[in-house]
């Protein structure tokens, strides 16, 4: 029977390549690796982005026995970048190319009883002609075999490959599908099989079929299945489909399958699923972290897909490449829509670039079709120009590959040839002050079916430490693009640019060799641009204030507006519990996104009204005048100063009450902290409440995203967040105290074991040495020490 054989631990790795080292046991100076493994750890930021690009060497000696020696015998990689050789025994059996797609190299008939030395030369450099690169590109790709290595034993005749594909032709009823499959056979000789074909939901059986014996290596059939739990973002139902491979009545193979009951549908009036419209709100994503690029495990890409999920969003865009099959599979099980596409940013090569993207389309429609997370294949190189005869057969090969799915193009050009089934553009429109995307009509030719692919991102560069300013305007013009996509039927919907904060070229993004387009930073650590998409969020309370709310953080004392991002009816914001007013969504300026946020600068409402210090009347006059100060000083208009002067006439107040009540109510200059409370309303219950002002505490705290991991199939990772917050929680924007981090020897640290906090918070990861009880260790200069406990198992 089929199974598959870890070979992720114990790798000998060098940062070199001899001739010499070819069928070699003995190469001196190797160091013990495991993978998904970089070649090269690179620093944070301020780094020469050719340090990786290196020729290496990986060794590593399978054994293979007796009953093992008897099967077919594959060597699956699931990415290596960027262009390697594989050896078995001093034989070269395959040369890949590319940095993204997963392949398998045949060794039944080169395998040997025993020892069999396994070595793979991986060379990084960015190599012309093999996509992504020809020129330059705005992301690093960085190196190594930084995806899994397994053994694949498979019995003589054994099942290749197994799609499946959901319709509703002919049927109407809700809960009516059918399952169209087909399953490849490999054999070495013509036999006569039977399939058993069985689907199930959990451990239920649900519908069963049987193929009569064939010796037909493809075999096609169409199962109706009812009483069908329908696959979609809210209700992520997915159902097992199990392929019995039988000679003589006795089972020789089995595989199984995961897949979901759904239909999807981009037309000109919307994006539908399972015919009902759905707007398409989420971000691009970068599959690199901070020190080891790509080489990230299982539950770490899992993690990506959940952090989306958790901050609004229903779609994702795997820019630009194809995506590790955990993230993939993550976004199966959360309800996470995922538009794939293949490797490539603006430049088209020569014949042997298509040659390998026409290869890349078939690798990543093949080995991704069973996804019902995936809704578009994107089949042309991300921003490039017509190229007629290209792109017609990347479009010919994507429908012969999968009629069910439509097909995409991402471009930065209007009205553009249309060869796709979806005119995918990349607006960058949106300065801040106009409109947030283009009217579809001046990007499309005609009536198609459209979405936005990116906006923002390198448009507005924000840091997690930039200035309050900075950061809102950010967020503003994030919630500008999304309430565009709302506005109109016509936008499909909107992909930000971009998920979190990515390493880059030289010639891209800041001098610090990162792009600064997240809405995160590059350790996923949310910035204010992230809380908009949180916001569109129906099933949880969600409050986030987009300020520290401290006048000296500001010119002239002046507390500039506050953006709170919520999806609550409305908010209660208090002064020291003192009720100041409630304030409701800026439905004026975003009229079209479903949770709009709540903006006021309104930090006094009827406070001197309440104190009874005043007339009701006088006291409403005090606070106009307070108000106007605030905004425009002595240069206020007549009115405001012929009331100051009627109010001084009348010995109602003199300037040193009027000074007096602004450093109270408008500096918050009093003799206790200034905290400010706001409540969030839903059907007029308090449901979520948030407290932010005046600080008289530092505190260290230390989270972790996984409290156990599993040495298994390969190593395992986790990451730990630190932040230096107030006592109401919120994050002390201005600390950058240093932190030690000290773990024990079930665990190894990911980058330097000293960082500094940056806007009050810094993260890092961790990854599984062995098994046992673990634990993490964050110390503070100020003494401070949190402990993190985690079981390997």
């Amino acid at each position: 029977m089929r199974k598959a054989i870890s070979l992720n631990f114990y790798w000998d790795f060098i940062p070199d390549f001899k001739e010499s080292y070819i069928g070699s046991k003995n190469i001196k100076n190797t160091e013990k690796v495991n993978i998904p493994h970089t070649m090269k750890e690179i620093p944070l930021n301020y780094f020469d982005e050719e340090m990786y690009q290196i020729i290496a060497t990986y060794s590593k000696t399978i054994e293979i026995d007796e009953e093992t020696l008897q099967n077919n015998l594959f060597i699956e990689f699931k990415a290596v970048m960027n262009v390697c050789k594989v050896y078995l025994n001093r034989e070269l059996l395959i040369v890949h190319e590319g940095g993204y797609t997963p392949f398998t190299v045949d060794i039944t008939d080169k395998a040997l009883l025993g020892e069999n030395l396994l070595q793979v030369i991986v060379d990084a450099n960015e190599v012309k002609n093999v996509p992504p690169f020809g020129r330059f590109i705005d992301y690093l790709c960085f190196s190594g075999i930084y995806r899994e290595v397994s053994l694949l034993v498979r019995p003589k005749v054994y099942i290749e490959q197994v799609h499946v594909a959901t319709d509703e032709a002919n049927l109407l009823k809700e809960t009516e599908m059918i399952a169209n499959v087909s399953v490849r056979i490999k054999q070495p000789e013509e036999t006569e099989y039977m399939i058993k074909s069985t689907v199930l939901l959990d451990d239920l059986v649900i519908a069963e079929n049987v193929i009569p014996n064939s010796i037909v290596t493809e075999q096609y059939y169409s199962q109706a299945v009812r009483d069908i739990k329908r696959w979609h973002p809210d209700t992520p139902v997915l159902y097992t489909l199990k392929i019995d491979l039988l000679e003589n009545e006795v089972v020789i193979d089995t595989m199984s399958q995961k897949f979901g009951f759904r239909t999807v549908k981009f037309t000109p009036e919307g994006f539908l699923i399972n015919n009902k419209v759905m707007k398409l709100i989420g971000l691009n994503r970068h599959q690199s972290y901070p020190y080891v690029g790509y080489a990230m495990p299982k539950t770490i890409q899992e993690l990506d897909a959940d952090i989306l999920k958790d901050f609004g969003c229903n779609i994702v865009r795997t820019s630009h490449y194809m995506q590790s099959d955990h993230f993939l599979n993550r976004c199966d099980e959360i309800g996470l829509l995922v538009f794939e596409e293949i490797p490539g940013w603006q430049y088209i090569g020569d014949e042997h670039f298509k040659e390998l993207t026409y290869q890349n389309i078939e690798v990543m429609i093949n080995s991704h079709f069973n996804h019902p997370s995936i809704v578009t294949w994107g089949i042309r190189i991300n921003e490039s120009f017509d190229d007629h005869d290209f792109y017609t057969k990347t479009n010919e090969l994507a429908r012969e590959l999968d009629p069910t799915r439509q097909t995409s193009g991402v471009r930065n050009t209007k009205k553009g040839e249309f060869l796709e089934d979806v005119y995918t553009y990349n607006d960058f429109s949106h300065t801040g002050e106009n409109i947030g995307l283009e009217a579809v009509k001046n990007v499309v030719k005609g009536y198609k079916p459209y979405l936005v692919t990116e906006h923002n991102g390198h448009v507005f560069p924000t840091k997690k430490s930039d200035t309050d300013e900075r950061r809102k305007e950010q967020s503003l013009r994030h919630t500008a693009v999304l309430d565009a996509a709302f506005s109109s039927k016509r936008y499909s919907g909107a992909i930000g640019w971009c998920l979190a904060d990515y390493n880059t070229h030289f010639n891209f993004g800041s001098n610090d060799r990162i792009c600064h387009h997240g809405v995160m930073d590059s350790f996923r650590y949310p910035k204010y641009a992230a809380y908009t998409y949180k916001a569109q969020k129906a099933k949880e309370a969600v409050l986030f204030v987009a300020s520290n709310m401290i006048p000296g953080d500001y010119e002239e004392f002046k507390l500039p507006e506050t953006i709170v991002y919520t999806n609550c009816d409305y908010i209660k914001v208090y002064k020291n519990d003192e009720f100041i007013s409630d304030y409701y969504s800026d439905w004026e300026n975003y009229p079209n996104i479903p949770n709009a946020p709540i903006i006021f600068d309104d930090y006094i409402g009827d406070l001197i009204v309440q104190s009874g210090e005043f007339s009701e009347k006088d006291a409403k006059k005090i606070t106009k005048l307070l108000y106007a100060f605030y905004k425009d000083g002595f240069n206020m208009s007549l009115s405001n100063k012929l009331s100051y002067l009627s109010l001084l006439r009348r010995k109602i107040v003199d300037f040193k009450d009027l000074v007096r009540l602004a450093e109270k109510h408008i500096a918050m200059q009093q003799a206790v902290p200034t905290v400010f409370k706001i409540e969030g309303i839903i059907d007029d219950e308090v449901v979520i409440t948030k407290r932010i002002g005046h600080t008289l505490e530092a505190i260290l705290k230390a989270t972790i995203d996984h409290s156990v991991l599993e040495h298994g199939y390969t190593y395992d990772a986790t990451r730990v967040v630190v932040r230096m917050t107030d006592e109401f929680d919120n994050d002390l924007l201005f600390s950058n105290d240093v932190i030690s981090i000290k773990v024990t020897d079930e665990l190894e640290l990911i980058g330097p074991n000293q960082l500094s906090l940056v806007a009050g918070s810094q993260s890092f990861y961790v990854k599984t040495k062995k098994l046992g009880k673990a634990t993490i260790t964050v110390k503070d200069t100020r003494n401070q020490e949190e402990i993190l406990k985690l079981e390997v198992k």
